[in-house]
């Protein structure tokens, strides 16, 4: 099977490179960059392990060497205009991008969450688009 922190490595290198844009892996500290009163944009992965989709072959040995992998990228930000850019500049650099052995695309069995959601159980309040993707390894 895929090495799943490598192919963690290469989708977070590629969200390093959206400029003015920070990554957390599974959670947000406490204190995020912020100018001015308010936060810069960053993303939040929530990165899983993958399945191994083979079948079982007639000796009863399964193959590992393929992997589906679904994991959410949520993009947040100050205000929505600003949430919404930056989650379109997320799928403009990942979407069908090489990543390992696989093409990542958008989830189709993901929800599809068009809008801004306002989190304002937070100081200061900002905006959040979670975003599904799909890596199937060859």
């Amino acid at each position: 099977m895929a090495d799943i922190n490598a192919l963690v490595a290469e989708v977070t290198a590629l969200e390093g490179e959206i400029t003015g844009t920070t990554n957390y892996d599974g959670h947000v500290p406490t204190k995020v960059p912020e100018a001015g009163g308010y936060i810069l944009p960053y993303f939040v992965n929530w990165f899983g392990t993958g399945d191994n989709p083979d079948e079982v072959t007639s000796d009863g040995k399964q193959p590992t060497d393929s992997l589906i992998w679904d994991f959410q990228i949520t993009a947040v930000a100050s205000n929505a205009a600003a949430c919404r850019a930056v989650a379109q500049a997320l799928k403009q650099k990942l979407k069908n991008r090489r990543i390992g052995k696989g093409t990542l695309r958008l989830s189709p069995d993901g929800f599809n969450q068009q809008a801004p959601i306002l989190d304002t159980t937070i100081t200061p309040a900002r905006f959040m688009l979670p975003i599904p993707w799909r890596l199937i390894t060859d």
